[in-house]
Order: structure tokens, then sequence, then C-alpha cells
């Protein structure tokens, strides 16, 4: 049994317990039992994610693991943001001002993660994520309605389209009629967990084109109750996914450079603000990141079993 270095980290957010939560654990080894890993992320967890952080290899300077309460998943968003934050003191990798790059290895593959320096300090921390594809797959609006709680014409009077995203992780996308309805809406998840897991997709992501903020361009409600997840407070990897589906489905016009705030987790009392890049050229998406800020609200250590 060892001790290891432990914080936790809210994400997309500069007010303390606020955004969404993670434990950032460093100082597990490659050769740690992997159901050691799962023990204490069930320990730890159920509000918050864990992320574990291990030295980089030839072609990386750091490496990442996250787990949710249930299971190993390949990338979490807030996960990814919460490490830098976390680790900016320990002197893991080297900072440089005014950019630093890394690239980070997690199970979804290599990312490169662009850190905003400024007084040692980082002040923003942006992820390229690889862009997504639309995927064809029957919807049927009265299933949706259905395991959302809602009325189908909530959903049909948007005049915007369902859609499936694969960005790695299939996401179905939902826009929902007004804001307070989005806000208001109490799922039903274990249906919603039932179909997403008939469907082979990891969750739903359910947005209002009105926002709480005047600056803001969309607001977004994330669920993924089949990796364990019932609701995400704030997730890079659906912000940057609906970004993808704003943009490619024309509700938001496509320039060299897109760029949407994304609200989230006002609905849980844990708001939080995703900034998402959507990088095209002659109509054609190359690019997509997701960023945001992200505060320290614990250190410690905890004892791996």
């Amino acid at each position: 049994m060892k001790w290891l270095t432990t914080k936790r980290v809210c994400s997309f957010t500069n007010t303390p317990y606020t955004g969404n939560p993670a434990w950032v654990i460093i100082g597990a080894e490659v050769t740690d039992d992997d159901k050691k890993l799962m023990k204490l992320a069930r320990e730890l967890n159920p509000l918050s994610d864990i992320t574990f952080v291990f030295p980089g290899g030839e072609d990386t300077d750091i490496s990442l693991r996250f787990f949710s309460q249930s299971s190993e998943i390949k990338f979490s968003g807030h996960g990814t943001i919460a490490v830098y934050f976390a680790i900016e003191d320990l002197k893991l990798i080297k900072f440089t001002e005014p950019h630093t790059i890394v690239r980070q290895r997690t199970r979804l593959g290599i990312q490169c993660v662009e850190l905003r320096m400024a007084n040692k300090k980082i002040q923003r921390v942006t992820v390229t994520v690889p862009v997504p594809q639309f995927i064809d797959i029957p919807i049927e609006i009265k299933t949706m309605s259905k395991f959302l709680g809602i009325p189908p014409v909530d959903i049909s009077d948007t005049n915007y389209p369902m859609k499936i995203v694969d960005s790695g992780f299939c996401e179905l996308i939902l826009p929902i009629k007004s804001l307070q309805t989005l806000l208001d809406m109490k799922p039903n998840f274990p249906l919603m967990k039932s179909y997403c897991e008939r469907m082979r997709i990891t969750g739903v992501i359910t947005y209002s084109m009105e926002t709480r903020n005047k600056d803001s361009s969309v607001h977004m409600r994330h669920f993924a109750p089949a990796i364990g997840i019932d609701e995400d407070s704030a997730s890079g990897g659906a912000s940057s996914a609906l970004g993808f589906y704003l943009v490619q489905a024309g509700i938001i016009p496509g320039e060299e450079v897109t760029r949407l705030i994304v609200e989230q987790g006002y609905a849980m009392g844990r708001d939080a603000i995703i900034y998402v890049h959507v990088y095209c050229e002659k109509k054609e998406i190359l690019k997509l990141t997701f960023g945001g800020q992200a505060v320290v609200t614990f250190e410690g250590r905890v004892l791996l079993p």
C-alpha cells in the first residue's frame, strides 16, 4: 500500500464548488493493478470522476487514465482540464509562457493540449479533439420524449435536426423547444440507460439556443447513464460534439474560426462555461477544440488499496 497525492478540482469554472468536479491522483504507477485503481475510484466517487496521472513516453509528455464510479472510460474532458490546474506547481512537465503545448496519451489516443500561461499560472486549458461525424441511425421522437419526460412537441417544434454524432463516443443530440423546458426536465434514467445500451451510444446531449447569459451561444444538458453518469455538470467532449453539430447543420454559421460559449450545469446548481472553437475551410470542419478554466478545492493524500 502507498500514499498518493490527491487534488479535487472544479473544471470549466473559476468559482469554487461550481462546474464539474474531478479527483486528480498523482503518483500511481503504470504497473499498479487496475482493480486497485477501480476500487479507489469507487471509494472517491459518486460525484466526481477520477483521473490518474502517469509519466509520458517517447512521443508524449503525460499519460492519463479516467474512471467513473462504474468503469474505466476512454476520455474525460473535465478530467483533462482538471489535471493541468492540479499539476501546475508540481513540475511534472515544463511550463513556458505565454503558451505551453503538451501531448497527452489517453485511451482515446493522443491529444494536443495548449496551456495559456501568465505569471507562471495557467489561464486556460484548450484540448484538440478528433472531428466527429454524423451517424445515420433512425431516431423516434416518441421514444426520446418518454425518457426525457417531456411532450414530443417540445422536441419537434424546434425545426432543428436530431442527430447522432460519433467523436469516439456516440452521442444523441436533441434540440429542446425552450430553455425553461430544458432546465425543468426530469429524465427517466433507467429508461434512458436501456435505450443507450440498446443503441450502443454513450449519452444524450440536449440543448436550447436560448441562454442564461447574453454572451453565451447555447445552453446544454448532457446525460450518460450508460457509463454511470446520470447527468454531467460540464462536459468538454459533449460540448465539442455539440459545436460540431451546430456548425455542420448550419444552425450557427461556420466561419474560419467559429467561437462558441456553451453553458452547462445550471440545472444542477453547478454553473459551468465551456469554450468551443470550430475551425473551417471552404465549409469543411478541419479542427475542433474545447477549453476552460478550473479551480483546486482540496489537496491531500489518499491510500491506494
